[in-house]
């Protein structure tokens, strides 16, 4: 457990200490800092006092973090903690340490998650940040957080997806290429083909919807998270006995 625990530090500290994925966070603040301020500015005027919508603004901005710049960051860190680093040969050193290489597996896998949590944390802080300063109240903010909670799982199924993509090649253009294929493609399926909705994880991305304020049976909704649990399962089996095999 803990070379696990090791492993896990390192990768998360190789990622966020890469400047890259700090702009990128810099910019979702942005983008949640100005959507709060175009709220304030498309709020209708009433007796001279503004009227703001009762939605917060990392509900509104859901759609855009978790299905659409978080995913594209996540595939991001994972071909790089995967095809390239056997591209660069960088592998070898990480291999070489006395640690099993499932605890390898898990603690880039589990890195690749930490840096999405985070940026689904600062999304969360910073929308909420910028309501209470724009219109001195945030609407709630107990189903938002319960909300990017819940929506943690599908966002690890989609990281379990593109790692597992990674193991069957050592080009980070090109894993990083196929995994916004399948991705984008398996969105495309889901919206289109109403028989595949309901059975692709992607249509998942937003899962609180079932659980928050849903009116879904129980067996149904039980019926739902076992198969996101079996995506994740085959993903990270696949995924783990190719790098099992895998030379660096």
């Amino acid at each position: 457990m803990n070379g696990m625990i090791a492993n896990l530090k390192n990768e998360t500290d190789k990622l966020l200490s890469r400047k890259k994925y700090i702009v990128f966070l810099i910019i979702e603040l942005v983008i949640c800092v100005g959507a709060a301020l175009v709220k304030l500015l498309s709020s209708r005027v009433s007796d001279g006092v503004f009227t703001l919508s009762s939605l917060n603004t990392s509900m509104s901005l859901m759609s855009l973090f978790l299905e659409i710049i978080i995913p594209f960051i996540s595939i991001m860190a994972a071909c790089e903690l995967f095809s390239a680093e056997f591209r660069d040969r960088t592998i070898r050193s990480v291999l070489c340490r006395p640690c099993q290489r499932y605890k390898i597996f898990v603690g880039k896998v589990g890195a690749v998650f930490v840096l999405a949590v985070v940026n689904m944390a600062a999304v969360l802080v910073a929308s909420s940040a910028a309501d209470l300063i724009v219109s001195h109240r945030i609407a709630g903010l107990g189903y938002a957080l319960g909300a990017y909670i819940l929506d943690a799982f599908p966002m690890l199924i989609l990281i379990l997806m593109a790692v597992m993509i990674n193991q069957f090649t050592k080009s980070s253009t090109m894993a990083m290429f196929l995994c916004i294929i399948v991705y984008a493609g398996l969105k495309i399926a889901g919206i289109h083909f109403s028989s595949l909705g309901g059975l692709v994880f992607t249509g998942y991305m937003q899962w609180h919807k079932i659980f928050l304020g849903g009116s879904m049976p129980f067996l149904a909704a039980s019926f739902k998270v076992l198969l996101l649990i079996g995506y994740a399962m085959t993903f990270m089996a696949i995924g783990y006995y190719a790098f099992r095999f895998k030379e660096g």
